[in-house]
């Protein structure tokens, strides 16, 4: 006998509650093959050990990439800690902020959780947070922004809709982490908006050239790769101090001592404009214009760095990067005589430490 489709599809649900329910769940989503092997990486070398957790990536049929390629990873290294899922149903940014066909989807994944990762990617569609779209930004891939914008609205609601109560209220230990373009989802899905170029809205600046000239804390991303080497493509990765917020997750959470200003590794032209509903700032660039981290003032596990602190090079002193035609870098030797190596994995170890208390809940 064929079930109808909402039996159906309440069915699959549950089965995939009571599977994911064996192990405590992490979600994370955009679970490309890179990704999933970068947070393999950081479990083997004991940076995110992820003790007991399961991990199950969240995706939407709509986005560009192409999961085949995770699920093969998944299936020839044999990861049984690791798994996908996809969201169905239509989203698009009239039916983001709001109940919509990935609602009774999202509550299922937010009711067999302990929290989620976001990550790194491309510009976020200007119409949901109502701009027009700037010449220099690039929107690439738009199911995997509306996934994680509704997702992360459901969670911790926005100006866009008072009337929604966020499902935050019902577990306010719930554990969020946005790296870069995650950390912007996370603001624009409450309300904030966004400065589409940094060089050019900031800095009046057009041309690659005057943006190299900067002095290197007001850089947020490499531009070499701008000009015409005609050599291996250098990294779009730079290094950069930040400033930590007194009464910040940093320095009350983490425990970082006062004063001090990390290297962090940034690449990005975009940055957070206006912030949304719930936010406060948490870090910022040296010269103050561009916000490097928030944290949610009502949730106390729910916070975004605009940098870096996942890539396997940091960790890792056999990967090096070309900077240029004739120059290359290994981050980890960038900063391992400094505080930044150590504010680095005390990163890690803090979002770990708030994921084994939050165990079992």
């Amino acid at each position: 006998m064929k079930l109808p489709s909402g039996i159906t599809t309440l069915v699959l649900l549950l089965s995939i509650t009571f599977t994911v329910r064996a192990q405590d769940t992490v979600l994370l989503f955009h679970p490309t093959a890179y990704n999933l092997e970068l947070f393999q990486k950081l479990m083997d070398d004991e940076i995110f050990q992820l003790n007991g957790y399961h991990l199950l990536g969240v995706y939407h049929p709509g986005e560009r990439y192409d999961y085949s390629k995770a699920k093969a990873y998944i299936e020839e290294h044999n990861i049984s800690h690791f798994s996908l899922r996809k969201i169905a149903g239509e989203l698009g940014p009239e039916n983001l902020f709001m109940e919509n066909a990935a609602s009774l989807q999202f509550r299922e994944l937010f009711k067999c959780s302990t929290g989620a990762l976001f990550m790194g990617g491309p510009d976020i569609p200007p119409v949901v947070y109502g701009e027009e779209t700037h010449l220099l930004t690039q929107v690439t891939d738009p199911h995997r922004h509306f996934l994680e914008l509704s997702y992360l609205f459901h969670l911790l609601g926005g100006s866009q809709n008072p009337q929604w109560k966020p499902w935050m209220e019902e577990d306010k230990d719930y554990i969020v982490n946005g790296i870069c373009l995650g950390m912007q989802t996370m603001n624009v899905a409450t309300g904030g908006t966004m400065i589409q170029d940094i060089p050019t809205e900031l800095y009046g600046i057009w041309n690659a050239e005057e943006v190299l000239a900067l002095p290197r804390d007001q850089m947020h991303r490499n531009y070499m790769d701008y000009l015409n080497t005609e050599c291996e493509g250098p990294t779009s990765y730079h290094f950069h101090r930040i400033i930590l917020k007194k009464n910040s997750f940093f320095t009350q959470g983490i425990g970082i001592k006062k004063g001090t200003e990390p290297l962090v590794l940034s690449s990005h032209h975009q940055a957070i404009q206006t912030l949304g509903m719930g936010w406060k700032v948490a870090a910022t660039s040296m010269d103050g214009k561009i916000i490097e981290a928030i944290q949610n003032i009502d949730y106390p596990n729910i916070m975004g760095v605009q940098f870096h602190p996942e890539k396997p090079g940091l960790f890792d002193p056999s990967i090096i990067h070309p900077m240029g035609c004739d120059s290359t870098i290994n981050f980890q030797e960038a900063i391992e005589n400094s505080d930044s190596y150590p504010f680095h994995l005390a990163f890690w170890k803090y979002l770990d430490e708030k994921l084994q208390q939050n165990r079992g809940n």
